[in-house]
């Protein structure tokens, strides 16, 4: 038989046309449902009882917690398709009520299908494929189980939406780190034939206390050499437990010899947040939102309104941020809140539908505030500047921001694996749900290249007109993609680099208070809809 299923596509066919297929193609060695031992630890050199109870948990709690409730079956089906990104001779064939999968024309398994929704009736489908797969495929038959799990979760998941996604072991360590920190020593570097050069240091991290400068030379920590390393070798030995001691030896002008130089790990979380203040408006750029980007912003803010008195506004520099955690999105909202809905969640998961409201205090005292955005400013990103602008207390000014309206968990798996989950949507609090909507700014920069004086104008000869589309901006269906793109080419979404007007049009706004409370106005009147 010289036709071959295509990669990664089920094929279905009539049970006639299996029979033919079957009797064509069958040979020693095909997995059946009858031959191969699904209750055992280890079959034939393949960990089926750790590959089950990793699996099991995953499509258990998918299940339950996704956006969307998946077809178990399909959902299955999918992930064995994903076998071929590891041998792409592997094709799989959906044939009425069984399944066979082939490396090349070579038929490897031919298996019932399930007739239930129960996980571990659809794993054994899944097993078995892989089974049959590695008898006949030395790639597959030669992936470790992070590699069947990337396959299996990666195929599925891709097919569910476009943000679940999968993890193995070290890239979810990389993860958790990045949301929550790590122990380490607060460094910027690059990678040299001797060692590390060091490019900038973390404000009272370890290795800026310990005595490290930038253009230093480090050819070996604890003795090991850092020359001609890679990457995550480098960050291991970097890295650590917090209260962990290593030596580092330095080269620096003026060192003869290498200089030793004791540094004792600390928690480091990356830094996210810069905040600069000229002619009396303070800007603050958060480049994401971590475990301490709000903490960040509540001291450098609280620090500036100290140092000067004269700080009559704040902008906040969220373009080219693509988000980050939701209950950071919330705090930082809340700081410059004293009232109303921040953000509302829901999902079909009961502890996926929440609604945040803000407290009482406002950390920059009722100062005029501007939020930035473009075409990359997601997520956590879009819920401040929806909160800011919907509530009346300040107002957005760029392009339609990304529209990425949906809230991931993150599901941890028994191999320490991650799964990042949709599982809910989140809402502005004038009701308009955010998925492939994005965000609406009262001042509209699309295409404007300056000056600002020219950008007034622009604004005030489409006010009126932007302010009657933020109207139907909160009204229009989450279904409705047309309508949708058709409201969003309005004001289409674009990169707007630091260059870009957008920056000087917000300090033009927050010094000038009569069009400030021109644009603050014309967002009050707008937001007519006020979710329930």
């Amino acid at each position: 038989m010289n036709r071959r299923p295509s990669k990664s596509t089920i094929k279905t066919l009539s049970t006639a046309a299996v029979l033919v297929l079957v009797s064509a193609c069958a040979s020693n060695g095909v997995v059946s449902n009858n031959n191969w031992p699904k209750d055992r630890n280890v079959v034939e050199g393949f960990e089926l009882r750790e590959s089950n109870r990793v699996l099991s948990h995953g499509l258990t709690q998918i299940s339950a917690r996704a956006l969307e409730q998946p077809h178990l079956g399909r959902f299955v089906l999918t992930g064995i398709t994903g076998l071929a990104d590891i041998d792409p001779l592997f094709s799989i064939i959906d044939a009425d009520d069984r399944v066979q999968t082939y490396i090349g024309s070579t038929l490897v398994s031919d298996l019932a299908k399930p007739t239930d929704q129960v996980a571990n009736s659809w794993l054994d489908l899944f097993h078995g494929s892989v089974i049959g797969a590695r008898r006949r495929s030395d790639l597959i038959g030669g992936a470790d189980l992070e590699q069947i799990y990337a396959a299996f979760f990666d195929a599925a998941l891709d097919d569910l939406d476009p943000y679940s996604r999968y993890a193995g072991r070290l890239q979810a360590r990389s993860n958790r780190e990045t949301r929550n920190g790590f122990g380490g020593i607060g460094l910027r570097y690059i990678s040299s034939d001797l060692g590390l050069e060091v490019q900038g240091l973390q404000p009272g991290a370890p290795a800026e206390t310990a005595g490290l400068m930038v253009g230093d030379l480090i050819t070996h920590v604890d003795g090991v050499s850092l020359a001609v390393k890679r990457s995550w070798t480098i960050r291991r030995i970097l890295r650590g437990p917090i209260g962990s001691k290593s030596t580092f030896s330095v080269i620096r002008p003026g060192f003869q010899p290498a200089k030793a130089i004791s540094v004792v790990r600390s928690l480091i979380v990356p830094q996210t947040v810069e905040i600069t203040v000229r002619d009396s408006v303070a800007v603050i750029e958060i480049h994401s939102f971590n475990q301490q980007t709000s903490q960040t912003v509540e001291s450098l803010l609280t620090k500036a309104l100290v140092d000067d008195s004269s700080i009559s506004g704040v902008i906040l520099d969220l373009r080219g941020d693509p988000g980050g955690l939701l209950d950071q999105a919330v705090t930082v909202s809340d700081l410059f809140m004293e009232t109303g809905r921040i953000v509302s969640t829901r999902g079909r998961h009961p502890e996926s539908i929440q609604r945040y409201q803000a407290f009482e205090g406002d950390i920059a005292g009722g100062r005029p505030i501007v939020v930035l955005v473009d075409s990359r400013s997601a997520s956590a990103a879009e819920i401040v500047a929806a909160a800011i602008q919907d509530t009346g207390r300040g107002l957005i000014v760029g392009t339609s921001s990304y529209g990425k309206g949906t809230v991931q968990t993150v599901v941890r798996l028994p191999n320490d694996g991650e799964i990042t989950l949709t599982w809910s949507r989140f809402h502005a609090p004038s009701g308009y749900a955010i998925e492939d909507l994005g965000v609406l700014p009262m001042i509209c920069t699309s295409g404007l290249q300056g000056p600002v004086d020219d950008a007034l104008i622009q604004w005030q000869e489409t006010s009126s007109r932007i302010a009657a589309l933020k109207a139907d901006w909160r009204t229009v269906a989450p279904n409705d993609v047309e309508a949708r793109a058709s409201l969003r080419s309005h004001c289409p979404a674009q990169v707007r680099p630091e260059t870009s007007v957008d920056l000087a049009l917000a300090r033009k706004l927050i010094l000038k208070d009569s069009l400030y409370a021109q644009a603050v106005g014309l967002t009050a009147t707008s937001a007519a809809k006020k979710e329930p």
